[in-house]
């Protein structure tokens, strides 16, 4: 991506000028990012076995979460940008009604320092 500015006007394509400048920047969006991609981490205190959360679209407002192989101490939920929007002591059932529709990211902690994580879609 290329962002140009120049003094006291718009600058145009291709356009050489005396006063401003233009700076290259490179943006990576990987494809496996949003809806129908896949998340890999790469981190061997991350699980995915023994892990389910369910429904997934949630659409009445509980999140219900197994975790078989790990006790489970504390959760986050982030938006898609990154963003902590819930945070709190893990229960297997999340109440998620408060959360805007769209897409999140809910971290689980356990007691022996694996993280469990994973997306879902708030309806």
């Amino acid at each position: 991506m290329r962002v140009s500015m120049k003094y006291n006007g718009i600058p145009t394509a291709c356009e050489s000028f005396t006063y401003g400048e233009v700076e290259d920047y490179t943006v990576v969006i990987p494809a496996s990012f949003g809806p129908g991609g896949s998340t890999s981490i790469n981190n061997n205190n991350v699980s995915v076995s023994g892990f389910r959360l369910y429904p997934n679209p949630v659409n009445r407002g509980t999140l219900n979460i197994e975790i078989s192989d790990a006790e489970p101490t504390d959760y986050i939920i982030f938006n898609m940008i990154g963003q902590r929007v819930r945070s709190g002591a893990f229960n297997s059932k999340i109440d998620v009604s408060g959360l805007q529709s769209g897409m999140y990211m809910i971290e689980i902690s356990a007691e022996d320092g694996k993280k469990f994580i994973d997306r879902f879609i708030k309806e």
